[in-house]
């Protein structure tokens, strides 16, 4: 580990393991349940949206949360950090931590310095020797190997596209580091810090058509179950450092459960283990091996651990496929420091002198353009920005800037959703999204919103905002059902489930149908509903609160 994380003393440059990895990750006691619901992974192709376009649009996103006069700023990362002196740093509860001083209102703020023993622990850090992690990768492969003819024409499907090998590849540059220092700590076989690229190219934004989500595709109800947040302000499954460690509780868990073979547990995190467990059993009941390559298994998870493999040969062997693997530093790409306050991402961003993209692909977690400290209270930054970012805030902070400038707001009697986005200076289709309303949504008077705030902000307001709570007025349209021959008033009505009597009366008391005739089946209606958006990834609680029906 390259990383210094000296107790005892302030030090500015650390390990992201050295100070995020250290606390224990027990795995859940519930039983474990497959990852797909519907025993689909997203590593076919095509099933992923692509990683650079996920990423552009969730940036594109967040470009409408910032202010006109600060969109050049957010996209280019603003100019260098802010002159000032540097935020100290201690390292606390395995983590790296500000060391927080007290504002006269009693508001945890930046420290001013940081002890001259940290920079030259910065200085040495940066000078140190440093590796190859693709040789440290290679020299952990543990997996035996596959014969098969499929892992030679996967691998021939991935070398006939390099152009998008390579971006592949590039990718992994800001978290292979960290996968890795995490499965040489568990003594896990190294093979599975690609797994990520079969799963989702490593990308963190990834979202299949199953919902699964992140490096590592969780879906929504294995992703709680491992504890990832899942929430209208944050979704944990696209965090890298927590998915990763859950991923690997996961596969740990399923590797014992089928007796410590690797095929079959990677089988089990594609196709859900209760069904690898029943093909092993209607294997071995018909007198057949219940390993992996006789298995009776849907075409994706027959192709998935061959995969891996493929891409394993690849990276052991680059010069005799004709690929040529970007430059990898044995060295910790991010480091996770600790906040205590809300910040919005767009000044996170511009402190650390980052394009916001690059931001978003160390935190792409955040759903909002707030970064609310009761939901998350970590900020991952490249290991060379930290001291920059510190600095940034710093100043900010002694200017007596806010660090937020997004409020709750409920909307008064007579107000629109557009004229408050107006008088933010955003457009309500940005005020919308922000809060994570569908377009198009009639949203009425007395709705709890995130708006932009011409006022300084209260962050204990903040704080304690779980989502929006929405008054909307939802109007439900009319359906129609044509005749076909042979049906009859009674068949029609059981089909859309009314009584003879209510289709009868939406009809003008009709007594009998004719083919080619048009009826109403459901009569449209407006109806009040009030909602909460403080749930998670399942969907918000809601209540009808009026409506009625218009012929």
């Amino acid at each position: 580990m390259l990383g210094r994380c000296v107790v005892g003393r302030v030090v500015a440059v650390c390990s992201v393991l050295a100070i995020s990895g250290c606390a224990t990750w027990d795995s859940p006691a519930a039983p474990i349940e497959p990852r797909f619901s519907d025993g689909v992974s997203p590593s076919a192709p095509g099933d992923v949206q692509g990683p650079d376009d996920e990423l552009r649009a969730l940036v594109q996103g967040m470009l409408r949360f910032a202010p006109p006069d600060q969109v050049g700023a957010f996209l280019s990362g603003g100019e260098s950090a802010a002159s000032g002196a540097p935020q100290a740093l201690r390292v606390a509860d395995g983590e790296l931590q500000p060391v927080p001083s007290e504002s006269d209102d009693g508001t945890a703020v930046l420290a001013e310095t940081v002890t001259e023993a940290a920079t030259e622990s910065a200085t040495e850090a940066a000078t140190e020797a440093v590796g190859d992690l693709w040789e440290r990768i290679r020299s952990g492969f543990a997996m035996p190997d596959l014969k098969s003819a499929l892992v030679e024409q996967n691998r021939r499907r991935y070398l006939a596209h390099p152009e998008s090998l390579q971006r592949m590849f590039e990718r992994g540059n800001r978290y292979l580091h960290f996968i890795v220092e995490e499965l040489e700590r568990r003594g896990l076989p190294m093979e599975l810090a690609l797994l990520p690229f079969v799963e989702s190219a490593m990308n963190p934004v990834a979202l299949s058509h199953a919902r699964a989500s992140g490096l590592w595709q969780f879906i929504p109800e294995t992703g709680r179950r491992y504890e990832l947040s899942q929430d209208w302000w944050v979704d944990e499954r696209r965090d890298v450092v927590r998915s990763t460690r859950a991923a690997l509780d996961y596969l740990q868990a399923i590797h014992a459960m089928h007796g410590n073979d690797w095929f079959l547990a990677l089988a089990s995190y594609n196709w859900g283990e209760n069904a690898v467990a029943r093909a092993v059993r209607q294997n071995r009941a018909r007198g057949l091996p219940g390993t992996y390559l006789h298995l009776q298994m849907p075409r994706e998870t027959r192709h998935y651990v061959p995969k891996l493999i493929a891409l394993r040969q690849i990276v052991a062997q680059p010069n005799r496929y004709g690929v040529t693997l970007p430059e990898l530093p044995d060295r910790p790409y991010f480091t996770s420091i600790t906040k205590t306050r809300p910040i919005d991402l767009a000044l996170a961003a511009r402190f650390a002198g980052m394009p916001v993209e690059e931001f978003l692909s160390l935190n792409p977690s955040h759903n909002r353009p707030v970064i609310a400290a009761t939901r998350d209270k970590q900020i991952r930054l490249p290991t060379d920005r930290v001291d920059a970012f510190m600095q940034a805030m710093a100043r900010h902070v002694e200017d007596g800037e806010s660090l937020v400038s997004w409020q709750p707001y409920e909307l008064k009697a007579g107000e629109t959703l557009a004229q408050v986005a107006r008088r933010s200076g955003i457009d309500a289709a940005g005020l919308m999204q922000a809060n994570g309303l569908s377009p198009g949504a009639e949203i009425l008077p007395g709705s709890v919103l995130l708006v932009p705030s011409v006022e300084v902000p209260d962050e204990a307001r903040l704080r304690s905002f779980d989502g929006p709570r929405i008054r909307e007025r939802v109007r439900t349209p009319a359906r129609y059902h044509v005749v076909r021959q042979g049906e009859t008033l009674a068949s029609i009505a059981r089909r859309h489930g009314i009584t003879v009597a209510v289709l009868s009366g939406l009809n003008g008391e009709r007594s009998g149908v004719q083919p080619g005739q048009r009826l109403l089946v459901r009569a449209a209606s407006t109806r009040t509903v009030e909602r909460s958006l403080a749930g998670g990834t399942g969907g918000s609680s809601s209540r009808a609160i009026r409506g009625g029906a218009m012929r």
